[in-house]
């Protein structure tokens, strides 16, 4: 048997250069096309750019009216000025992010909401912070909302007709309500405002905290001491309008000069002036 021819190395060579010239060109098509959309690409970036800039100038979307919404402590003339908004806005070319943190640093002011109605309105609504308590400072007076944040001065002659909470300095402040005296007692100022007679949140005159986990309440029709101790605020708030009812009805509240509530697991100690 005769072996059988092999295929001329140059035409195996051949081939090979057919192949590596037909990539090549496949690449410079690739390559050039490549170029040809990045070109296109940038001139659409950049015409878009300049027409946006364009239209941020337009007096089409010059803002003529701006509708505020939420005002109570704060007026509608201070929310406008801290946005930023004047007759020479433009509503396109407008910031809302940069003009909602300007009006959301202002003391009251717990969150806005800014947006856009085309083509010339623009819509600015806020969320006020609502004091439920006035806390006391080495300098002066706060208002504390129900998170726990002391966010404005107190400037007689102003409501300061909420409990006072005193104990509290900006060294031993709580990281976190939570579990904390404070907690505590924003937990008590809310049970107390759900509506029940016998102590509402008006009749609350002031609520110490020591640090040592003693609360302390001060009534304002007699400030007598009710020691509530810590924890479990909601079950004392419970007995101690049944204790309070009591002495109402059974007129011995003018003798009382202190309720003990951290006195036992659903114990009360009430004394009295004229007590032997």
């Amino acid at each position: 048997m005769e072996p059988r021819a092999k295929k001329p190395i140059r035409q195996r060579y051949g081939k090979d250069r057919e192949r590596k010239s037909g990539d090549s060109a496949l690449g410079r098509k690739i390559a050039v096309l490549g170029t040809g959309f990045f070109f296109l690409a940038a001139g659409l970036v950049l015409g878009g750019f300049i027409i946006y800039k364009a239209l941020g100038r337009s007096e089409f979307f010059q803002i003529t009216a701006t509708s505020i919404t939420g005002c109570r402590r704060t007026s509608k003339s201070r929310i406008l000025e801290l946005s930023g908004v004047d007759v020479h806005s433009n509503l396109l070319a407008l910031d809302t992010k940069k003009a909602r943190g300007e009006i959301e640093a202002h003391d009251w002011v717990e969150s806005a909401k800014i947006t856009r109605d085309w083509p010339n309105k623009l819509r600015i609504a806020i969320k006020e912070r609502t004091p439920v308590a006035i806390v006391s400072m080495a300098d002066g007076l706060y208002y504390l909302d129900q998170n726990g944040v002391a966010f404005a001065g107190v400037l007689p002659p102003e409501d300061m007709d909420y409990p006072l909470i005193t104990g509290l300095t900006r060294e031993n402040w709580p990281k976190s309500i939570k579990d904390s005296q404070l907690g505590e007692a924003l937990q008590l100022i809310r049970q107390a405002g759900q509506g029940n007679a016998i102590l509402p949140r008006q009749n609350i005159s002031e609520l110490n905290l020591d640090g040592k986990g003693n609360l302390t309440m001060y009534l304002v029709d007699r400030p007598f001491p009710i020691h509530l101790g810590s924890g479990q605020m909601g079950t004392k708030y419970y007995w101690l309008t049944k204790v309070l009812h009591r002495l109402y009805k059974s007129k011995e509240f003018e003798e009382t000069i202190f309720v003990k509530l951290d006195y036992g697991r659903n114990r009360v100690l009430v004394g009295f002036a004229n007590a032997g």
